[in-house]
């Protein structure tokens, strides 16, 4: 009976480990998070053009070639860790959720 009972707990968790991350960013708002964190760098646009993003060099969405040559994974990972005196790493600010949530919103500056 308690072998029964921990096989059904355990397959209830690893359930709600794969099943919520989705459920869970469904309810994120990407461009709401773009506007509130990414905007004052790479514009509302996404071409960086903005004061702070030319000082620092911010990139250009809207680049055909960043955005064949990126990966969506790429682009978390550049979220997350930054870029040393360019980006500000967002890994304490963000989830992994919203990072994610935000892929298609930088995505669609290159259609």
């Amino acid at each position: 009976m308690f072998t029964r009972i921990l096989i059904v707990v355990v397959l209830q968790a690893a359930i709600g480990f794969l099943v919520l991350p989705g459920i869970l960013a469904d309810d994120i708002d990407g461009q709401d998070l773009y506007t509130r964190h990414c905007v004052l760098c790479h514009g509302e646009d996404g071409t960086g053009k903005t004061d702070l993003g030319a000082g620092l060099g911010a990139r250009d969405f809207n680049d055909k070639k960043f955005q064949a040559g990126i990966t969506d994974e790429q682009i978390v990972e550049q979220i997350a860790s930054g870029t040393e005196e360019k980006m500000f790493p967002f890994k304490d600010k963000l989830t992994a959720e919203e990072m994610k949530v935000l892929v298609p919103v930088i995505r669609a500056f290159g259609e």
